[in-house]
């Protein structure tokens, strides 16, 4: 199984951008998308090194919080 966290875009290059998540910062492909990307928008990725989709930042937020919602409680039931 696959957990797609997004990234957000801190820096665009020719075919490439910097993005950031969770303080980890990528360099990844931007060859296998359509859309334009730009400083501040959210992709998913594979392999941690192309970028898939673009996606709204509503949606990236609500994955965070499942994400965080997630990872807090596998943290509770390690401590039970």
């Amino acid at each position: 199984m696959c957990v797609a966290v997004p990234a957000q875009v801190v820096e665009v290059r020719d075919a490439s951008a910097v993005v950031e998540r969770y303080g980890e910062r990528l360099e990844v492909s931007l060859l296998l998308l359509q859309d334009e990307v730009a400083v501040g928008d959210f992709l998913i990725l594979q392999a941690r090194a192309y970028a898939v989709e673009k996606i709204a930042p509503e949606e990236a937020a609500e994955i965070y919080r499942l994400f965080d919602e997630f990872v807090g409680a596998t943290d509770d039931n390690a401590t039970a």
